[in-house]
């Protein structure tokens, strides 16, 4: 039997959704190990064919960035008041 050479990985939807998703986390691979295992993992999944390999990666990937997101630094989105506040026509003294 012939051996074949390593496992082309794609990047597709899942790594795709993945890189979005640390970019608004702010957290980039190049500089977090769970970053990059992230995409890595994603991008395993958008190139397996065997369900067992795409559910044993999409497991790892769900803990990966379980890790990534509780690791992320808190981002100052603002709440309802704020809103409100930023909508609220400035008077003029």
């Amino acid at each position: 039997m012939a051996e074949s050479g390593p496992k082309r990985v794609r990047a597709g939807a899942v790594a795709k959704a993945t890189k979005t998703e640390l970019d608004d986390l702010g957290v980039s691979p190049e500089t977090n190990a769970s970053a990059a295992a992230a995409l890595r993992l994603a991008r395993i999944m958008d190139s397996a064919v065997d369900p067992k390999e795409i559910a044993a990666a999409a497991r790892e990937l769900r803990q990966a960035m379980h890790t990534v997101r509780a690791l992320a630094p808190p981002k100052n989105r603002g709440d309802k008041i704020d809103e409100l506040a930023a909508r609220r026509p400035r008077h003029s003294a």
